[in-house]
């Protein structure tokens, strides 16, 4: 379990996904494409090597959509950029290894296989405004075998 300290504010793309898991890999793959066009064509990209990236998954009347974003920092953002909240709390998180066709796979594995046989307790996207999110940083190798990337799944806890 990790605390986050402090809310997260993200700005981003979002789209709308299906409920075909094969069908939001392209989507969200193509999807990323254009939002680093969109940092390059903007002038938002993270120069030092801690940079972060972020992918939110949220429904919103029972639709389910995905966020590419990144932190807000100093930036000024254009108006088509979605602003987002990551709050403050406790995640489980999860670390998927390797290339990015193998993460449904990972995603299957944390929802029927993990968490069903857990004791963790996992917030409504109600309450936390998403169900999970991915985290990307210096760690991401797009399709390598050494490739990280870190999901995120809001815990309910007791001492909030």
């Amino acid at each position: 379990m990790k605390i986050i300290e402090k809310n997260i504010q993200t700005f981003g793309l979002e789209i709308e996904l299906t409920n075909s898991q094969t069908d939001n890999f392209f989507i969200i793959q193509n999807h990323w494409k254009l939002f680093n066009q969109e940092l390059k064509k903007y002038n938002l990209i993270q120069k030092d090597g801690n940079w972060e990236k972020f992918g939110i998954t949220y429904k919103k009347a029972e639709k389910y959509f995905y966020l590419t974003a990144i932190p807000k920092l100093e930036q000024i953002f254009p108006d088509h950029f979605l602003y987002k909240e990551i709050p403050k709390g406790a995640y489980e998180i999860f670390t998927h290894k390797g290339n990015m066709q193998a993460i449904k796979e990972t995603f299957y594995i944390i929802y029927k296989n993990i968490l069903p046989n857990s004791t963790l307790t996992i917030e409504t996207h109600n309450k936390t405004g998403f169900i999970h999110f991915e985290k990307y940083d210096y760690r991401f190798q797009w399709n390598k075998p050494n490739s990280i990337i870190d999901i995120y799944l809001p815990l309910k806890t007791d001492f909030e």
